[in-house]
């Protein structure tokens, strides 16, 4: 049985930004929150992935890192919920999640096809 998220004040990376977004006077610190997670994570993650890559132009990097971070945002939100579903223990804990999750896709950077040979493998040689 999953446990439920504790009632006192959480210090989830998410609601620390946010409470500091708040204390800013920042209106939208409920939305600003999250996504301030997400891009630093990604970005330190992407940073990772970047030293792996033969040598760029700034510009280079930087559309890079653009791209790394833009992917972070559109899939960290969806797979933090989708990982509450899979593990029902971690339920109520998706704000957790958004930091290691953005750092994983940052850190990955280009190499999807690799995970996703990796994930086959790993599969194949679950069902032997």
């Amino acid at each position: 049985m999953a446990t439920p998220p504790p009632s006192h004040a959480s210090l989830d990376p998410v609601s620390v930004v946010t409470a500091l977004a708040a204390a800013l006077g920042l209106p939208l610190a409920n939305v600003i929150g999250p996504y301030a997670v997400i891009v630093v994570a990604a970005l330190t993650g992407g940073a990772t992935a970047l030293g792996r890559r033969a040598e760029t132009t700034r510009i280079g990097a930087t559309l890079f890192l653009a791209r790394v971070v833009g992917t972070a945002v559109l899939l960290t939100a969806a797979a933090a919920e989708l990982a509450t579903v899979y593990w029902p223990s971690l339920a109520g804990y998706s704000q957790w999640l958004l930091a290691p999750i953005a750092l994983v896709i940052g850190w990955i950077g280009d190499d999807w096809r690799g995970v996703l040979r990796w994930v086959t493998a790993w599969r194949r040689g679950g069902r032997q």
